[in-house]
């Protein structure tokens, strides 16, 4: 007999208003003792629940945060890209989000600087979203990307130099508050996101973790603008 049966039983078969609580109390401890795997089940199907929906207003979030990317007008689908200049699998797939970008003209890219592999990581985020207001975030972006080996402070203002940024102002756009707010919040997001690595793409609400080669990129964009 069901939890809900017994209830039910309870229930028409008082002759009074009240129902006998007690009674009811003992069929549904009495249930859970019986079906301790359909409670862990129903448990474990809500804190899914809820780390999805968290995961969900994460993504959200990345929306509000002034990073800088790729917008074309006709954009139909927007990915997110969380790397770090110091790592190597970020710098290998490099190429592969070149190759879809220019063959697919209705892709935002949204680059979120995570620099999480060193404190040179973080000096040459916090050098490449400064560049930004010199209008040479791409450029710059790319070049710091084919570096060969360790990206460091002397690497990151040699770069900014050949591709012609103006350094001294660059070093105090470095140290603008925007931008370690913008370091802040994207390391929040990719913490709510439970994110620990580089690269990782979000595209729609679905986290891709590791780099992805061109056909699977390809393949997961189809598949969104299918959905």
């Amino acid at each position: 007999m069901s939890i809900l049966v017994s209830i039910l039983l309870i229930t028409n078969s008082s002759h009074s208003h009240e129902i006998d609580k007690n009674q009811i109390e003992k069929i549904i401890k009495k249930f859970i003792i019986e079906n301790p795997d359909l409670i862990k089940s129903t448990l474990d199907g809500y804190k899914i629940s809820l780390e999805n929906q968290k995961k969900q207003n994460a993504i959200k979030l990345l929306k509000n945060i002034n990073n800088p990317g790729i917008f074309p007008k006709q954009a139909d689908v927007t990915i997110y890209e969380f790397f770090d200049y110091n790592c190597g699998y970020c710098k290998s797939v490099v190429k592969t989000i070149l190759d879809v970008l220019s063959e697919d003209k209705k892709i935002n890219f949204v680059f979120v600087e995570f620099p999480i592999l060193s404190q040179q990581s973080y000096i040459a985020a916090k050098a490449a979203l400064a560049s930004k207001k010199q209008g040479l975030y791409n450029k710059f972006h790319l070049s710091l990307m084919s570096i060969r080996g360790r990206v460091d402070e002397e690497k990151t203002l040699n770069t900014a130099k050949k591709i012609g940024l103006d350094v001294d102002q660059l070093k105090i756009d470095m140290n603008n508050p925007e931008i370690e707010e913008i370091l802040l919040q994207n390391r929040e997001i990719a913490k709510l996101l439970d994110l620990n690595g580089t690269p990782a793409f979000i595209i729609g609400n679905t986290i891709y973790p590791g780099a992805l080669n061109l056909n699977n990129l390809k393949k997961i964009i189809k598949q969104f603008r299918e959905s």
